[in-house]
């Protein structure tokens, strides 16, 4: 009886197992299915998508604890846009989680192909938001986002979503410079549909490269006549900016600006400067702004200690414009490292702060140099361990025969010295020798192990005359030609770069078009590509940049941002010596085509002109 009886109770135990991981399994549904889907489409029309990201780097090292400057948080917001590029219209707002695997998903609303959609991902979003002014505070939340962007489109939403204002001024302290204080990020991308088989990540597969909301700047010292004590103040600065930045244009903040300083009386610098090999410098106390231009005036009150020429050493303060080398403004854009080097101090400051501001700017007696870097305009790939990344993936020169030139840049911050897979090459034996690699130009130098900053790496190529005539659209004969390319090989990363040429600009001038039109006879200055934005390089004013507009007119022709992929370059009449300039693209998506996912290139352009004595 009693062995009956323990063998009943044991078949009950099992059953009551048996129904409670059934249980389990049937709420666990429930709540994946309501908003975690463990994978593929849920019976509400919803699909749950992988978010590949990572941020995007700053050249001068992270200075902040715990890698907060690249630190990516695991629940983006996901914004969803229907329609093309900017004028797309606002579906709706998502949070992303994070899954026991540690991975980020997002569960979206299935939208079906035939149309374009626009993803906007706000990553380590702040807790509130404005949108349109700075004076209504919302929780940055489902709720909000959806009332306050319904119906617009992605410019007017990336226009007016900002961050919440700093105190005004002054405001005591450096924004994001709390330990574990996450920056802002945002990048978008374009889908031709969202259902289970997409990812949010670029088409080659590689993770989108998040963009900060701000820039970073510091302060280093080199002369020996001067010993930097730090920053003092940061003036005419603005109190908030855009969460994301869709066409590069600044956002007025002409009346919305503040001042950081430590305290009302100064009486310690804002960022601290340390020792450092050959000098002192800021960079471990680095001063986080947001996006200007030079519209408010904006400058910073610098500290130290000058000794003059009898060796009389006294404390001063030097008011500095933010202007660049040839002391010309300097616009403050998000995502760039501005760092200042001082070469030599000609004389003394001013004895209080009150007094530096009152003064002219400094910069004329502190002999400095600015290194800016720009690596959100990098193309960057990269694995889990380094990344490798170009200033440009096209270059494309206008230039006489045999014309060695710098084509475009490297830079990694790999530190492994791989054997076999570290190579720079070019296929000129496919493209009749019209190009070749310059000496010295083989291997990828890698960072070295006590460097901060990534390995920068300039590659140069000898450019010939008939490189032209060697593009895939071209034949000779019956017999297909080849593109030219230099092959970038690191570890399992691997970046092609195309070169191109067309003829010296005559003295006459000219227009070059980059429009999305094909071309095959290289004497038509047409160039195949769907541009979005332009610039011209300082110094080359005789080079301007037009939108394909007929009647069109512009004050600024060096700067340009288009809605119809369209981009004259017009090279005007020279009537002195020979000249050179270059001129930097941006392209993106063609609507008109199915590729989906990022297109995003660069293109660099040499433009050489002939003189009027030279034909």
């Amino acid at each position: 009886m009693c062995k009956k009886m323990r063998k009943k109770t044991k078949h009950i135990i099992n059953l009551l197992c048996m129904m409670l991981l059934v249980l389990m399994a049937a709420c666990e549904n429930e709540v994946l299915s309501s908003g975690r889907p463990d994978g593929g489409e849920t019976s509400d029309g919803k699909v749950r998508v992988e978010i590949f990201a990572r941020a995007n780097s700053y050249p001068i090292p992270s200075t902040k604890g715990v890698n907060d400057e690249n630190t990516v948080g695991m629940t983006p917001w996901v914004l969803v846009f229907k329609g093309n590029g900017g004028s797309a219209t606002f579906v709706e707002a998502v949070q992303a989680y994070e899954s026991s695997a540690g991975k980020r998903f997002v569960v979206l609303t299935k939208q079906p192909a035939g149309s374009k959609y626009q993803l906007l991902i706000l990553a380590n979003p702040p807790s509130h938001f404005c949108y349109g002014d700075d004076a209504t505070v919302y929780d940055f939340d489902e709720s909000n986002l959806s009332s306050r962007l319904a119906s617009a489109s992605l410019s007017q939403v990336c226009r007016n979503l900002r961050t919440v204002p700093l105190a005004s001024s002054p405001f005591l302290g450096i924004p994001y410079s709390g330990f574990g204080e996450l920056f802002s990020m945002s990048a978008s991308l374009e889908v031709d549909r969202i259902d289970e088989d997409i990812k949010i990540e670029n088409s080659d597969g590689t993770s989108l490269q998040l963009i900060r909301a701000v820039a970073k700047m510091s302060v280093a010292n080199n002369a020996t006549n001067f010993k930097l004590k730090g920053i003092t103040a940061i003036v005419n600065v603005p109190l908030q900016g855009l969460l994301h930045n869709l066409d590069g244009s600044i956002l007025d903040n002409t009346g919305n600006r503040t001042e950081y300083q430590v305290d009302a009386s100064y009486s310690s610098p804002l960022a601290v400067a340390e020792a450092v090999s050959g000098g002192q410098s800021t960079e471990k106390s680095p001063v986080y702004l947001y996006e200007f231009d030079q519209q408010g005036k904006p400058y910073m009150i610098i500290q130290g200690t000058y000794t003059d020429k009898d060796k009389n050493s006294k404390e001063f303060y030097y008011k500095m414009a933010l202007v660049d080398n040839a002391l010309q403004p300097l616009n403050i854009l998000r995502n760039r490292a501005y760092k200042f080097i001082i070469k030599t101090v000609k004389g003394p400051g001013y004895d209080t702060v009150a007094d530096a501001k009152a003064s002219k700017a400094s910069n004329t007696d502190l002999n400095f140099e600015i290194l800016v870097d720009d690596t959100d305009s990098y193309e960057i790939m990269a694995n889990n361990d380094y990344y490798l990344a170009v200033s440009n993936s096209v270059f494309i020169a206008y230039t006489r025969d045999s014309t060695t030139l710098e084509a475009f840049k490297i830079s990694t911050d790999c530190q492994v010295n791989f054997p076999n897979s570290n190579a720079i090459m070019a296929n000129r034996d496919s493209v009749e020798y019209s190009f070749a690699l310059a000496p010295g130009n083989s291997t990828i130098p890698i960072k070295e192990n006590n460097a901060s900053s990534p390995r920068i790496t300039p590659v140069d190529v000898l450019v010939r005359n008939w490189l032209q005539w060697n593009e895939d659209n071209q034949s000779l004969e019956g017999v297909k030609k080849h593109n030219a390319y230099v092959t970038l090989k690191l570890g399992n990363l691997e970046k092609q770069i195309h070169i191109r040429q067309r003829d010296m600009i005559s003295a006459a001038g000219d227009v070059l078009q980059y429009i999305p039109e094909e071309n095959t006879n290289a004497k038509v200055q047409i160039m195949n590509y769907y541009c979005l934005s332009g610039d011209v390089e300082d110094g080359a004013d005789w080079i301007k940049l037009r939108p394909a507009i007929s009647g069109s007119d512009r004050n600024d022709t060096e700067h340009i941002v288009v809605d119809n992929g369209r981009i004259y370059i017009e090279v005007q009449p020279n009537r002195g010596g020979a000249r050179n300039g270059i001129v930097y693209l941006t392209t993106v998506h063609n609507p008109k085509t199915s590729t989906s996912g990022s297109t995003v290139k660069r293109i660099k352009i040499y433009i050489s002109q002939a003189g009027m004595s030279v034909n």
